[in-house]
């Protein structure tokens, strides 16, 4: 019987978390950066932030366009970035930043389109004049414009799909564009797809591996007292220490640790290489080798992923999952921090700070198709770090002949140094494991492994083997696996999709004899399971929803059924995700049967300035119903650096109430953080917290004191320098260029050099390729341009790269383009080629043959026709200087090439140059 008490609590839980959701705004996006990013929004009070930012592909009928369009989700929708927009409707519309205005036509010359943005109108066809009102939000991207606004416009419906990333294009007419699409997928056509996305095409930076690199340090330290709380009375303090560099040739990680009472807990040591080329070790073409504090592998059936002290080496892709449905995600998690899990953007699991100062979720279930995993920590002082990671199934994982290996030996749960007083979980026995995967062809691949480790007290060995195999939207898996002197198991799994919307998978599980490993209890006789992940439209409102099922029979005689369903709703500023669990057991020879039912419910909300978070659980069935536990916590900034908290926790087992509140201020250098609670049974507390980095500082040399967190990320000095002879590289003489900003990846970055022409980019994902480069828009003379769109980098955590960026003066590449008979040849793509091979920029002549390079950097160039043009009016790719010469060079004497008239060159007819030489103009300095 339900006490009056506990329904009073659990209708106060329900309360808290439907007032925290319904404050406000959107959570935090589990897909961006947690920096905020400045801007003037069309919106009054709405301001740009990475929070919101969003990364969708446009859907049309059957067709998805081949560009990607950045956006927002702002306090009226979403917005589109107008350019992207332009750009992947192919639209002839220009945006001239300066005028503020936007010219052109939309789907027919008679469509004529204007925007405005200083008059505040729009004219088209489909609205004639109109007032933009706040329909623009001017961002770091540019201009992004609402999406209601973008369907009256273009007279083409914008829905936005979040829960699928995808924003769909709906109309009933048949316009030109949608009449190209299905031109082109039907048939080879003159202007060629746009090319993906390919990092290798850019020069990289080199950073060899040294005896000694400076290490970077982040240090968290708390001191503080309590009273009231039965043995924990008094004063306490702990330190946090986390460095990381290099050392005799590879990297390095070390935590040192102290428990409450400033006594050393541990000492966690791992000192590894990673190569995604698989470089290492000679002819084992290893791309991770580690020794110290390691992680293994897990098997099929046998031992899943651990961690302790020993040693690992193999050749599988970085960051490549090693089972079939499912996945483990691991990583540090600083002192004091807390972390959830998200995938495809949907919160799954969250964790605590349980002092082994590691983060862990086990068996990640996957989905056919792209799964993206997302872990979010918060730290105490309004910290937000995320860690992403893409794992697909069902494409090819592994190219035919291929062959990946593993191997590796450890203690389990023990840290290199353990000093007596550290948190154990389970019992630290020795295990190891090795295994091997091959590619048999494009969509079949085999395993097999072996493993020994201790389970429910007993040393046990294993071996297995697996068979994957992909049929069309479906991916099947059959395993097996042995334990010597006990038994043995078979699983069958399999994943799929269903149209475009509804992923699914089912696994089925026997155990023959005494087969006990991690995976499978030893008294499971049989298991079998399905789930499905999908989303319901219900208007403008897109409700995700995922769901399992699972029934395994007992040795004992005991049957259990389980059922779990998750779901979650995004309107405005306001998200709300609810799990629901239920796990049946009848009655068996020894256990009694059990019915339990559990809730939980999640709410995230903000508007403004102002955060909030709750989260409760309900057990709705079973022997002690009623609820559980509640917590609301509330974030408000105050100005751009100080931040205040407030939270509220319930827990039902000690009937306890405990509030607490804290006050964040992020200098420069570090940042501190002091909180107070108390509780309901008389417990009283205070501590303040103090977190900084240091490490070397490589533009004005010496040390550094930071608020970022230098060890756990990596480093850039970037130096950008004037690069008069077009040669990419620093000369004498040559000076550097102060106020320029630097960008990493696709976002900006704060960096910008300063008088020595340097800066430095901090927050850089370890062993994940970036291109670093230069924001043009921060160049103050219009006639300089980057000499590369940027260098790509791998940066390793705690070390510093060095990389330069040339910056250099343009010039200009015109000519007429002709067809083979002498006719001007319009339409035709031309692609200027720099001395690496790397298309440096695109061009396609006009109505009358003409083609116009500008902005080229100076260098050496040469000129020639698109492949799938090519191919398509059957004459040569390269287009030569009429002296015959493929190449010339753009440099300050010779800053204008002019091509003159060129006739495209049949492919079976040999190329005879002209006598007459090239026409070369130079434009003199004022």
């Amino acid at each position: 019987m339900i006490s009056l008490r506990q329904k009073t609590l659990s209708a106060a839980a329900t309360f808290a978390v439907a007032l925290g959701a319904f404050s406000g705004a959107t959570p935090a996006s589990a897909q961006e950066q947690p920096e905020t990013l400045q801007s003037t929004a069309g919106s009054a009070g709405w301001q740009a932030t990475d929070d919101d930012f969003l990364f969708l592909q446009l859907v049309i009928k059957n067709f998805k366009l081949n560009y990607d369009v950045r956006g927002y989700q702002t306090d009226r929708g979403v917005c589109l970035d107008l350019a992207d927009v332009i750009q992947s409707l192919d639209l002839p519309i220009r945006i001239d930043k300066e005028s503020r205005r936007a010219t052109g036509w939309l789907f027919a010359e008679d469509q004529k389109f204007t925007l405005d943005r200083d008059s505040g109108t729009v004219q088209n066809v489909n609205t004639g004049a109109a007032p933009v009102s706040s329909d623009i939000y001017d961002t770091p991207e540019g201009w992004c414009v609402d999406t209601n606004a973008l369907s009256r416009w273009f007279g083409i419906e914008f829905r936005p799909d979040l829960f699928n990333a995808i924003v769909r294009l709906e109309t009933d007419e048949d316009l030109p564009f949608m009449q190209a699409i299905e031109r082109r997928s039907r048939a080879a056509r003159l202007r060629s797809r746009p090319a993906t996305f390919d990092l290798s095409q850019y020069p990289s930076a080199e950073m060899e591996y040294r005896p000694w690199r400076t290490p970077s340090v982040d240090v968290v330290a708390q001191a503080g007292f309590r009273a009231g709380e039965g043995g924990r009375n008094g004063a306490e303090g702990r330190v946090e220490f986390y460095a990381a560099g290099e050392a005799l040739g590879a990297s390095y990680f070390a935590r040192v640790a102290t428990d409450d009472q400033l006594s050393p807990q541990a000492v966690r040591l791992r000192a590894y290489r990673n190569d995604p080329d698989g470089g290492l070790l000679g002819p084992l073409g290893a791309t991770q080798v580690a020794a110290g504090d390691v992680e293994t592998l897990p098997g099929r059936l046998t031992g899943q992923t651990a961690v302790g002290r020993g040693a690992f080496i193999s050749n599988r892709p970085l960051g490549q999952v090693s089972r079939f449905s499912a996945t483990t995600l691991r990583g540090t998690l600083p002192a004091g921090w807390d972390a959830e899990l998200y995938r495809n953007g949907q919160l799954i699991a969250f964790q605590d700070d349980r002092g082994d100062g590691r983060y862990e979720f086990i068996e990640v279930e996957l989905f056919f198709g792209r799964n993206d995993l997302e872990v979010v920590l918060y730290g105490p002082q309004g910290q937000i770090r995320r860690d992403r990671t893409s794992v697909p199934v069902g494409f090819n994982q592994i190219e035919p002949g291929e062959t990946y290996y593993w191997a590796g030996i450890l203690q389990t749960n023990r840290d290199l140094i353990d000093l007596g007083t550290g948190i154990r979980d389970g019992p630290q026995a020795w295990r190891w494991g090795m295994g091997v995967e091959r590619g048999l062809d494009e969509r079949t691949s085999a395993a097999l492994g072996i493993q020994s480790l201790v389970v429910d007290g007993a040393r046990r060995r294993f071996a297995e083997g697996a068979v994957a195999r992909t049929f069309g939207a479906m991916q099947l898996e059959i395993a097996a696996a042995h334990e010597f002197g006990a038994g043995s198991a078979l699983e069958t799994n399999a994943l799929g999709r269903i149209g475009s919307n509804f992923n699914f998978g089912a696994n089925a599980l026997v155990a023959f004899g005494d087969f006990t490993s991690e995976f499978t209890e030893g008294e499971i006789d049989y298991r079998g399971g399905f789930n499905f992940s999908t989303s319901l439209a219900m208007g403008k409102i897109v409700l995700p929803v995922q769901a399992e099922v699972s029934h395994s029979a007992l040795k004992d005689g005991s049957k259990v059924n389980e059922f779990l369903m998750t779901t979650s709703l995004t309107a405005g500023r306001f998200a709300v995700s609810a799990q629901l669990s239920h796990q049946q057991r009848t009655e068996g020879d020894l256990t009694p049967a059990r019915n339990e039912t559990r809730v939980r419910l999640l709410a995230n909300a903000r508007f403004k300035d102002f955060r909030v978070r709750g989260n409760a659980t309900f057990l709705t069935g079973g022997r002690e119903q009623g609820l559980e536990s509640v917590t609301v916590r509330a974030d408000m900034d105050i100005g751009e650096d100080a931040d205040l908290q407030g939270q509220i926790d319930y827990t039902a087992r000690v009937d306890e109430f405990r509030l607490t509140g804290g006050y964040t201020h992020n200098f420069e250098e570090f940042s501190l953080r002091g909180d107070a609670f108390v509780t309901s049974r008389g417990g009283v507390g205070a501590s303040v917290q103090l977190a900084f980095s240091l490490g070397p500082d490589p533009v004005s040399g010496g040390v550094r004191v930071t608020g970022s967190k230098l060890a756990r990320s990596g480093q850039a000095a970037v130096t950008v320098f004037r690069d008069d002879n077009g040669n990419a590289r620093r000369d004498e003489g040559e000076e550097v260029l102060p106020d320029v900003m630097v960008e990493a990846g696709l976002r900006s970055t704060d960096a910008i050099t300063g008088e020595n022409g340097r800066a430095i980019v901090d927050d850089l994902r370890p062993f994940r390729p970036v291109l670093v480069g230069i924001d043009t828009s921060s160049l103050d003379d219009p006639f300089l341009a980057p000499s590369e769109k940027g260098i790509v980098l791998t940066p390793r955590p705690g070390v510093v790269a060095q990389i330069e960026l040339a910056v250099s003066p343009t010039g200009e590449v015109e000519g007429t383009i002709r067809s083979s008979s002498g006719v001007e040849q319009p339409g035709v793509r031309l692609e200027l080629v720099d001395n690496r091979g790397a298309v440096i920029a695109q061009a396609i002549s006009e109505f009358d043959g003409f083609f116009l390079f500008q902005r080229v950097p100076y260098g050496q160039y040469r000129l020639r026709v698109d492949e799938d043009t090519a191919r398509t009016l059957g004459v040569r790719r390269e287009v030569n200087l009429n002296d015959g010469r493929s190449q010339f060079t753009l440099n300050r004497d010779e800053d204008v090439v002019r091509y003159g008239t060129v006739s495209l060159v049949p492919e079976n007819r040999d190329n005879q140059a002209p006598e007459t030489g090239p026409v070369i103009a130079a434009v003199k300095p004022e």
